[in-house]
């Protein structure tokens, strides 16, 4: 089966539902996001916690500064990719896991204890940076919350001997807010909000490019490109999603060209409302109705009746 991309000349598909890093577009709050990220890693100041609600760019932003942090060779890096733990013992032989250590299960302090001997080994005998990522933090337990705070308490003169990145949606805040004893070992929050549509049309324009688009070849009209990015609501997530069904029902109907009723039938597919503001030529085509006056299929069938 044909895959739509490429009836539009392309290589690959710009909009896979995927946080690759080869599409990741680094612009504006996303590229401050990271660098404020790395500085934290960089000087070892413990607890940064990166919010954002679904689709604002959290998973992509964390792929990208992992690529980057792997790439370091003093960086020891571990992720959590479900928080879910029943217990904060759980919680504690996973991280150990994760950092390539086999702890048998044993009391919270002895667990607790053995990581911290971990820690500074790692950190300060060999001088490498720590760092433990932990997505979807909204879902840990108060138990495990507090465990996070023990390990934060772990700390050199100079510096903190695990840095923690949590990225975690609005929740987590109020969360963390009710617990000021962790609220207190914040170094940095960030907050990822809805981006403005000239910095979603930048993304558009560099997934299609790096998916192979030629130059100056627009794939969308500038009313489909109008709706698209009005109807995302400033959501990276939403963009991608629509464009890709889009550009599908484009390759479906034959059309090299994606049209506004190609973005709109996208949106109908996934359920989700078309832009208040619809686009200038759909609205001037409709004229207003008349009181009385047949409307719907009879509206259309009257039409055709006149005209001929």
């Amino acid at each position: 089966m044909s895959k739509y991309h490429r009836f539009f000349g392309l290589e690959r598909d710009p909009f896979l539902d995927t946080a690759d890093p080869y599409f990741y577009c680094e612009l504006g709050a996303l590229r401050k996001a990271k660098e404020r990220l790395l500085e934290s890693v960089d000087a070892s100041r413990g607890l940064t916690i990166v919010l954002g609600d679904p689709g604002t760019g959290k998973t992509s932003l964390s792929a990208a500064l992992e690529a980057e942090l792997l790439a370091d060779e003093h960086v020891v890096l571990g992720k959590v990719l479900d928080p879910t733990f029943a217990t904060d013992i759980e919680f504690l032989i996973a991280v150990g896991r994760i950092f390539g250590l086999a702890l048998p299960p044993r009391s919270s302090a002895a667990l607790k204890n053995a990581l911290k001997n971990f820690f500074f080994e790692t950190a300060v005998l060999e001088k490498r940076t720590l760092v433990l990522i932990v997505d979807e933090a909204q879902n840990l337990s108060d138990d495990n919350l507090e465990a996070l705070r023990m390990l934060l308490n772990y700390h050199v003169p100079q510096r903190k001997l695990l840095n923690i990145l949590l990225f975690g949606q609005a929740e987590l805040e109020t969360r963390i807010a009710a617990r000021g004893n962790l609220a207190d070992r914040i170094d940095s929050w960030i907050r990822l909000a809805p981006l403005d549509e000239p910095l979603l049309g930048a993304i558009l324009d560099f997934r299609l490019q790096r998916a192979g688009a030629p130059p100056g070849q627009p794939l969308f009209s500038p009313e489909a490109r109008a709706l698209l990015l009005e109807s995302s609501h400033g959501v990276p997530r939403r963009l991608t999603m629509v464009a890709h069904l889009a550009m599908q029902e484009a390759a479906d109907r034959a059309s090299t060209l994606v049209n506004a009723d190609h973005v709109a039938a996208a949106l109908a597919a996934r359920g989700l409302a078309r832009a208040a503001s619809a686009t200038p030529e759909v609205a001037a085509a409709t004229p207003p109705e008349r009181p009385g006056a047949p409307s719907g299929f009879f509206a259309r069938l009257l039409a055709r009746l006149t005209a001929s």
